[in-house]
């Protein structure tokens, strides 16, 4: 038996382990790497706007990212899907790393805290965005009309003007102002003060952008006249330096040139014989109008304000024979008798008033008779082409119903647009209209309107009606000042 250390046998030594590798090479599947690249890109992408929107101290609104975690969680789970088909030719780990699960779990998790947060703003939105119509709509239904128009300025303008500054908001936006002062929703609550109620409605047609949100928000307005229901355009923007306010989101009512009605309102009998009313005022006027530029300005306007007037300072119209020559012949031949001169002055001086029915000066009166005498006056739009200034006005008191059409006072220039802006004003006094007007009121139901007109109709019936006065500010304005483009100041301020 040989001994141990015999050279005839020798120890193997410990067995050596294979070179071969245990685990063959198993290429990652694509769409896990892009899966992982997409989440990790929102990732980053939310940070960054995250840090920016930290800095402006304003909020984080951007839905659109909200695709990319969509697109991750497609992503990862076709990966998934890929490696369990592929019989382990593919995998979704990277160096022990599983780009699959953390795709998947980061998307779903960041892009479900993120959609959480714009949930949230949403609701903040909504609310904040009644609560701005509710602060406008009161607004106007007070009459704090140029509160409300500032209102309606973009925020980064509004910095660097004065809600209080009737004035300076008229010189500045001219049409703008001269459109929304007699707005519908303006000359509803004009006719009904102190008897207006808005009931907020919903929001719609939502649009959250980065930098600010749109909506539409709606409501109803009930007066002695009915139902009308109104929708306005809402912006807000999220503050910036130079903006209003030192933060927060800032909101702009969008004046809409067509209103703030979105469909035809349900009215009341009131609301009925208001509307007739005031066609009954507009016809009034235009026959005026009409019947003045045939037969003459000078001796029409006289004998109808001292007639209908019944003015004590021109009757030396009936002294001078008109009045009975107008009976003998008929109004034709009986309004081109002639009158004095001092006699069309002073029917001049008695018809024109400033704006707000405030006496003119001499220097005023004497640039109306100009005017008067040269050109008279001619309906809204006939000058001023696209004249935002097309609206009746009314107002009621005991006495009187007052309508104020709008009219144009061509002015002395070499060009054809130019004219000043102005209304005639009528006025109705009789004694059964007002008692019929005063009753409807007290017993409206608001909730009982209809949108057709009852029958007979209000219109078949006769008012006496007479010529007030003609109110302007005798400010030229051109053509394209009325359509919205540069130039002078925007004539009187509507609402007068």
């Amino acid at each position: 038996m040989a001994e141990p250390n015999s050279p005839q046998v020798r120890d193997p030594g410990p067995p050596l382990g294979s070179t071969a590798d245990p685990v063959g090479y198993v290429p990652v599947a694509w769409m896990a790497v892009a899966a992982f690249a997409v989440t990790v890109l929102f990732v980053v992408v939310l940070g960054a706007l995250s840090i920016t929107s930290w800095k402006s101290k304003s909020p984080l609104i951007a839905p659109p990212i909200l695709y990319m975690p969509v697109v991750a969680v497609v992503l990862a789970f076709a990966a998934r899907r890929i490696v369990r088909n592929s019989e382990g030719t593919r995998t979704g780990e990277l160096f022990g790393f599983d780009l699959i699960n953390a795709a998947w779990w980061g998307a779903v998790v960041v892009g479900l805290v993120y959609f959480t947060y714009l949930g949230a703003i949403e609701v903040t939105v909504r609310s904040e965005a009644k609560a701005e119509v509710g602060r406008w709509v009161g607004q106007v239904l007070d009459e704090e009309l140029t509160r409300a128009f500032y209102r309606t300025r973009d925020p980064a303008e509004r910095a660097s003007i004065s809600p209080d500054n009737a004035k300076a908001l008229e010189d500045r936006y001219k049409i703008d102002w001269v459109a929304f002062a007699q707005s519908d929703l303006v000359r509803v609550a004009l006719r009904n003060p102190k008897q207006c109620q808005y009931t907020p409605g919903g929001l719609k047609d939502w649009a959250i952008k980065t930098g600010g949100v749109d909506c539409v928000a709606t409501g109803t307005l009930t007066c002695p006249e009915g139902e009308f229901p109104l929708q306005f355009v809402l912006r807000g923007v999220d503050a910036a330096p130079g903006s209003e306010g030192s933060g927060g989101r800032q909101w702009q009512v969008v004046a809409s040139p067509n209103g703030f009605l979105r469909e035809e309102p349900k009215l009341t009998p009131y609301g009925w014989l208001v509307r007739d009313v005031q066609y009954h005022g507009r016809d009034f006027t235009h026959r005026f109008m009409a019947e003045a530029r045939e037969r003459g300005y000078r001796p029409y306007a006289a004998f109808v304000h001292a007639q209908l007037a019944g003015d004590p300072d021109l009757r030396l119209i009936s002294a001078d024979g008109g009045a009975s020559r107008l009976a003998a012949v008929g109004a034709p031949a009986g309004l081109f008798w002639q009158a004095p001169d001092h006699v069309y002055a002073t029917t001049a001086a008695k018809l024109f008033r400033l704006p707000g029915n405030k006496q003119p000066d001499a220097a005023y009166a004497k640039q109306f008779l100009n005017v008067w005498n040269a050109a008279g006056i001619v309906p809204a739009g006939n000058r001023l082409r696209n004249s935002p200034d097309v609206n009746d006005l009314m107002t009621f008191t005991d006495t009187a119903v007052e309508v104020r059409v709008p009219v144009e006072l061509p002015m002395e220039s070499k060009k054809a647009d130019i004219a000043a802006r102005g209304r005639i004003v009528a006025v109705c006094t009789d004694a059964a209209l007002l008692a019929e007007l005063k009753q409807l009121r007290a017993t409206a139901d608001s909730a009982a309107g209809v949108t057709e007109p009852p029958k007979p109709s209000m219109l078949q019936r006769r008012l006496p009606w007479r010529l007030d006065r003609i109110e302007s500010d005798l400010r030229p304005v051109q053509s394209r000042e009325a359509e919205g483009g540069p130039g002078a100041p925007g004539g009187m301020a509507p609402g007068h």
